[in-house]
């Protein structure tokens, strides 16, 4: 299917597993796409050595999970992705939908303390909070706190009238490999059919490695 809803016999999460390569493709330019695998709802999320963490144990998201595609990839830069399949109805046909996106983009920086985009107070952006040196030239940079902040949303839904509140992560974490980009997002409907933001996030990657050297 062209969108970010399966039904019938592409409900499968083999089927979304080879959706999510394709896209991330399209949006990357990718020369082939990047491993994808299917990992069960009862999984940690991610296979071990991986630098995103275990999954949750509550989503937070309004429909149960039905499993997660995991994506470790080379290219244009290593990142890896854990997208959480959701499991639901459409009439009355069950299906597969996408809920959160989870990205872990290792940094070619200093190490650092910890920085996180903390929540939006009052009509202007959030502002990133920990290591004070580097969050104060994180926040120096306006365009780069406005990319973050609609990167991570503190409120999703399909529309305006069905929404819910989700927790915000978009952190630089001091892992032992070196910083590492953590970022939640949502994947964006599109004319072709949805995204799932990894050229924003590669983006903002971008831009908080010429901050932190």
């Amino acid at each position: 299917m062209s969108g970010s809803l399966w039904t019938g016999r592409q409900g499968d999460i083999r089927t979304v597993s080879a959706a999510v390569a394709r896209a991330l493709v399209e949006e990357l330019g990718l020369a082939e796409p990047p491993p994808a695998g299917a990992l069960p709802a009862d999984s940690a999320g991610v296979p071990a050595g991986s630098l995103l963490p275990p999954r949750e144990r509550f989503s937070g998201m309004p429909v149960r999970t039905h499993g997660f595609v995991y994506v470790d990839s080379q290219a244009p830069r290593p990142f890896e992705l854990r997208l959480t399949v959701l499991g639901g109805r459409r009439s009355l046909r069950r299906g597969l939908g996408i809920g959160p996106l989870l990205y872990a983009v290792p940094l070619n920086a200093p190490p650092t303390g910890r920085v996180a985009l903390g929540p939006a107070r009052g009509p202007g952006p959030a502002s990133f909070a920990g290591e004070p040196g580097v969050a104060g030239r994180l926040n120096a940079d306006a365009d780069l706190v406005r990319a973050a902040d609609s990167l991570a949303p503190t409120k999703v839904g399909p529309d305006h009238l069905h929404t819910w509140q989700v927790d915000r992560l978009l952190a630089v974490e001091p892992l032992a490999p070196g910083p590492v980009l953590l970022v939640r997002t949502f994947h964006r409907s599109t004319a072709g059919g949805w995204s799932p933001r990894a050229d924003a996030v590669l983006d903002l990657a971008a831009r908080v490695e010429a901050v932190l050297r």
